[in-house]
């Protein structure tokens, strides 16, 4: 009898402790972002993306991804990532540039992970 509850508590320990693993690391959310338009002599047209990252998990790298989206056909027309190191509770600012194509709408968007 003892046996099928050891098993069943080890396989409980299991499920718990996978559950936890999220709890570990970093846990970003975008909490600004905004885009301004620039043109480049070498580059035409460029958006700077600025966004504010806050960790509201433990320490550890945060991939930040921006997207250049073409408004009329609906594809990404740039996308770039970076990763940065936010300790817990804290909120860094990212820049990123994003190339596009003169005469073209854009929308930009940021997401973590």
């Amino acid at each position: 009898m003892r046996r099928p509850i050891l098993i069943l508590g080890l396989f409980a320990a299991f499920v718990l402790a996978a559950g936890c693993i999220g709890l570990v690391g970093p846990d970003p959310k975008v909490v600004q972002d905004s885009a301004t338009r620039d043109i480049s002599l070498s580059k035409g047209l460029v958006y700077n993306v600025n966004a504010e990252i806050q960790n509201d998990g433990r320490d550890g790298d945060v991939t930040v991804t921006a997207r250049l989206i073409d408004e009329e056909k609906g594809f990404t027309r740039d996308e770039v990532s970076v990763q940065v190191f936010i300790p817990a509770g804290e909120t860094r600012r990212v820049s990123l540039t994003l190339d596009g194509d003169i005469g073209r709408t854009y929308r930009h968007s940021v997401e973590v992970r």
